[in-house]
């Protein structure tokens, strides 16, 4: 039986025509996206990797701000004619016979500085700023030591009442020779709200860094001193302050340009200083200065009865802040003449003190820890030193300067080391034969000092005894 197709109607025609077309454009659209993915991944040239020139590219950080050495107060200036300074300095140094030509302005002020934690610690200082339109180098200098109470500090001294050392003499020489002369009293001096932490090398080093910057802000300084010619300088506590500046600066004070640090006496390592009391420096104070210092600073509890005779260890934290330094004898006992420094120590300590070596014995192992942290010279800086020294020195022995001069040449550090023996400018009337002590450094070095100075101004090589 045969079955005839069924014709199509005109409505499933047009349908099949729609499809067909519908497929036709899927058809051009499936080539035409092949011709696109073979174009761009096959005629296209491909991009070429950049090339690794090998260059790290730093991140610019932008400086940080400057927050300390503003002027928190100025006292009234003072001038001195040529005639009146001369005879300050002949106070200190009879022989003194340099010309004095010029005015020297003396103006007190107060600046702040930073401890680590705060920015608004005060620091008082005094400047010297000769006469003359040139810019001055700077002779930036930290005092020995004076004591800790605030009555004690080096701005505060008259030495027609209590002569804690004539820094205004001494200075007023250097003042005479064409430099501005800073002089620093220490964080905690004049401070109600704190102590004066004693021998904290870090604190020191940023005050005398803050006493340059702060003569780039005083009305009287800021355009008197060349700061492409400074230098930092000290006496006995005040050469452990000048090394310490040198030793922080690039980190703490990066803007500021030193040329030099120069140490009279200096003080190069606490223990070693702490150590010599037992060994007959006429220094048997220092202990109870420095624990009182550290009790409070690093915030430890050291053996002191194990440290100091029962007399000395009960109230050393007031002893240390009652009297000056012209009064010290007073509390403890003098070693000039006689070693008494049993008295004030205990012989445990004593024992292991006189080999230099306190960690020798482990109830002193913090103690010794933290004097650690103060040592100079265990850094290498690319700016000449200066160690000024008298062979007769009985309160920071000669010795001392001598390790701090090994450790600062083993180190790599440009060290002149400087030993006197006599001057004619140590002569007094308690030293008749001008040998040089601790107290006549300065005045011995005096010319060796500016010398030395002026030869790294006009850019000769700094010399050294280093081997």
């Amino acid at each position: 039986m045969k079955h005839n197709k069924r014709p199509i109607s005109a409505k499933e025609r047009k349908q099949r025509r729609v499809t067909q077309a519908l497929w036709f454009v899927l058809l051009i659209e499936v080539i035409f996206v092949s011709m696109l993915v073979f174009y761009f991944y096959v005629i296209l040239p491909k991009p070429k990797k950049p090339v690794d020139t090998q260059v790290v590219k730093k991140e610019i950080k932008k400086a940080p701000a400057i927050k300390t050495g503003k002027i928190l107060k100025e006292e009234a200036a003072k001038k001195y004619s040529a005639e009146e300074a001369r005879s300050i300095i002949g106070q200190t140094n009879k022989k003194f016979d340099d010309p004095v030509s010029v005015e020297i302005t003396r103006q007190v002020f107060s600046f702040n500085t930073s401890d680590g934690k705060v920015d608004n610690v005060p620091v008082f200082a005094r400047v010297y700023v000769p006469s003359g339109a040139n810019k001055k180098p700077v002779f930036a200098f930290a005092p020995g030591t004076t004591g800790m109470a605030d009555s004690c500090a080096a701005s505060l001294e008259d030495p027609a009442r209590a002569d804690w050392a004539n820094y205004e003499s001494s200075l007023m020489a250097y003042a005479s020779q064409g430099y501005t002369v800073v002089i620093i009293d220490y964080e905690g001096m004049r401070d109600a709200a704190r102590l004066h932490h004693y021998m904290v090398g870090d604190l020191e080093g940023r005050a005398l860094l803050d006493s340059i910057r702060a003569l780039k802000n005083l009305a009287l300084t800021k355009d008197q001193i060349n700061d492409e010619q400074q230098f930092t300088a000290g006496y006995s506590q005040g050469g452990h302050a000048s090394y310490w500046a040198d030793q922080i600066k690039d980190e703490y004070a990066p803007e500021i340009k030193i040329l030099g640090s120069v140490g009279f006496g200096p003080v190069t390592s606490v223990e070693e200083t702490l150590d010599d009391a037992i060994n007959g420096a006429n220094i048997n104070w220092f202990g109870s200065l420095v624990l009182a210092s550290y009790t409070d600073w690093y915030k430890t509890t050291y053996p002191v009865d194990k440290i100091l005779q029962p007399k000395y260890a009960k109230n050393f934290k007031t002893d240390a802040q009652s009297v000056c330094i012209d009064a010290f004898t007073k509390l403890w006992p003098s070693n000039r003449g006689q070693n008494r420094s049993s008295e004030v120590y205990t012989p445990e300590f004593s024992t292991v003190a006189k080999n230099l070596n306190i960690a020798a014995n482990p109830i002193y192992q913090s103690l010794s820890t933290d004097l650690a942290k103060n040592i100079v010279g265990s850094v290498k800086t690319d700016r000449p030193k200066l160690i000024n020294h008298g062979i007769h020195d009985d309160v920071v022995f000669i010795s001392q300067s001598q390790h701090g001069f090994e450790r600062m040449c083993v180190k790599g550090n440009l060290v002149k080391f400087n030993k006197y023996d006599t001057s004619p400018n140590a002569i007094q009337g308690y030293n008749p034969s001008g040998r040089v002590d601790h107290y006549q450094t300065m005045n011995a070095s005096f010319k060796d000092t500016l010398g030395w100075m002026q030869n790294i101004i006009s850019g000769k090589k700094a010399p050294t005894n280093c081997q």
